[in-house]
This record gives C-alpha cells, sequence and structure tokens, in this order.
C-alpha cells in the first residue's frame, strides 16, 4: 500500500476505530429490545407475549443472515435464540438452522450430528422430516465425484455412497407422502448408479489379469444388489462375453437372452443379438416327450 506523501496527499489523523463487530452490535441491540419489552409487560400475560415476541424477533434476524449465505453472522444469533429462548418454538427451529449453516459451510459431519441431534431430541417436531431429509442429503454431498485431478468417481471409496444410499431409502420408505420423495428418488438412482459403476470397474479389474471367475462374481452381484442402476445392460453384455471367453455357451446366451428381453432398444442388446447370432451355438432342441402306452 502507498503512504500519503506517496500518493500525494497530506495524512490526516487517524479516526478512532470501533471495537465491536456488526454481529456484537446487533445482539446488544436485540438484547434491549428484549429487555424492554419484558419490562414493559404489565401482567404475566402481557410478559408471555413479550417473550414469544422477542424469541421471534431474534430468530428472523439470524434467519434472514442465513438465507443471505450470511452464516458468520447468523449463527450467533440463533445460538443465542436456543439458549436464550430454549421454551419458544423458536429454539427447535434456530437448531435447525444452525444445522443448515453447517450444510452451507460443507461441514457435512457436523451436520449429520446437528440434524441427528434434533431427529433424537424433538421426534413429535413437524420438522422431523425435513431433519431426515438433510441428513441424506449431507451424506449424499460426500459422495465421489468426477474432478480432473482425480480418478473417475467409480474408482474410489464407495462408502459415502452406500451410506447416502441407505439413508435415502429410509427416507422414502418413512415418508412416502413427502414432497422431497421426488428428490430423494434422483439422488438414490444417482448413487445407486456410481455403485454399480463401482461394480463394473472392478469386474474389469479382474477381466484385464486374467480372472473370469472374479469378474462374474462381481457382475452377479451387480446385477442383484443394484436392480435399476442404469448399467444393467452394459453389465449383462459383459457377462455373456466374459461366458463365452470361457467357452461356456449355455450361460453366455443366458445372459444375453435376458439383456434382449429386458433392454430390447438399447444399444448393448444389437451387440448381444450379434453375439447370439455369431458365436453362440443355437440351444439343443428339447426332445419330444416319450407317448404314454395304452393301458
Amino acid at each position: 500500500m502507498r503512504s500519503a506523501h506517496e500518493s500525494g496527499t497530506h495524512a490526516q489523523p487517524a479516526r478512532p476505530r470501533a471495537t465491536h463487530s456488526p454481529c456484537a452490535a446487533r445482539l446488544a441491540l436485540c438484547a434491549a429490545l428484549a429487555s424492554a419489552l419484558v419490562g414493559c409487560g404489565g401482567s404475566q400475560r402481557g410478559r408471555n407475549l413479550s417473550y414469544g415476541d422477542s424469541a421471534r424477533e431474534l430468530y428472523e434476524l439470524g434467519k434472514s443472515d442465513f438465507e443471505d449465505e450470511n452464516c458468520q453472522e447468523a449463527e450467533p444469533i440463533l445460538r443465542r435464540v436456543r439458549r436464550e429462548y430454549s421454551y419458544s418454538r423458536y429454539a427447535a427451529l434456530a437448531e435447525l438452522r444452525l444445522a443448515d449453516c453447517l450444510m452451507q459451510q460443507s461441514k457435512y459431519v457436523e451436520a449429520i450430528a446437528a440434524y441427528r441431534a434434533f431427529v433424537r431430541y424433538r421426534p413429535s417436531h413437524p420438522e422431523i422430516a425435513y431433519a431426515r431429509f438433510r441428513t441424506a442429503e449431507a451424506y449424499y454431498e460426500q459422495m465421489p465425484t468426477d474432478f480432473i485431478l482425480s480418478p473417475p468417481a467409480e474408482e474410489r471409496d464407495q462408502s459415502p455412497t452406500r451410506d447416502a444410499l441407505r439413508q435415502l431409502r429410509r427416507f422414502i420408505l418413512d415418508f412416502p407422502e413427502d414432497a422431497r420423495v421426488a428428490r430423494a428418488n434422483e439422488m438414490a438412482t444417482e448413487a445407486l448408479t456410481l455403485l454399480a459403476k463401482h461394480e463394473l470397474y472392478v469386474a474389469n479389474y479382474y477381466l484385464d489379469r486374467d480372472q473370469p471367475r472374479a469378474a462374474i462374481g462381481r457382475l452377479e452381484t451387480l446385477l442383484r444388489a443394484y436392480r435399476g442402476s442404469r448399467i444393467e445392460a452394459e453389465a449383462l453384455l459383459l457377462l455373456g462375453r466374459t461366458y463365452l471367453q470361457m467357452r461356456d455357451a449355455t450361460e453366455a446366451r443366458s445372459a444375453f437372452d435376458e439383456l434382449i428381453r429386458r433392454f430390447p432398444q438399447s444399444g448393448y442388446a444389437a451387440q448381444a443379438r450379434g453375439y447370439l447370432e455369431e458365436a453362440v451355438p443355437a440351444a439343443p432342441a428339447t426332445p419330444p416327450a416319450p407317448a404314454e402306452a395304452g393301458g
């Protein structure tokens, strides 16, 4: 930074700097407001109304900062609502917004703990479904993603993906009428597809190392555990090709036939038809049953 002499101006006496942060000033203002409200209430009813009004005013202030993605200002205000107005309805809402702030800051492990605490200690609260969905969403956000400096997502550890799928399925089963179920189904399909891609990756890994039996095991796991994953047609084609490599025409035909039956319009089905015509012997005709002797 240039000095005042270098910039061609005369130095001015330094102004005294404020010693309090904007958040602290706002909290002090809220404290004064709350005290005034309580003091003005002459009756017990007036004091109770003031308590609720003060809680609401303070919560709305913190919520506004949260919605502006300013959790640095929102968090101390919301914590104060939770601490000083614990008997108001806004204490629970403040807990949720604090958990939301953790999500907003990508602190997913801490957010999961906060949402789970809410569900545990407030099991009858109307926002339980919201807390459960956000818990599943926090797991979902930790799933591997494709990044230019990292291996493809399917080649990395899938523990977060399995956790996400488990939580999403539980949410869908427990809250089938919730408006967030459609989004939860989309997220579950993404998790399912990533897990299936991982199995396909491992199967190809084994094939590259001449271990077809191990590859078949991973492909069969994929087809059994991840139905609806969008990877099944590709897996069935690879399964049939692997059986052909092992000279097992019967199992190869079974895999290709299932592929054609379940995914007739896919490009993989067209390849399966080609294998059936060129590489797989026709299944032997079943001999007619012997005629029963007349009695």
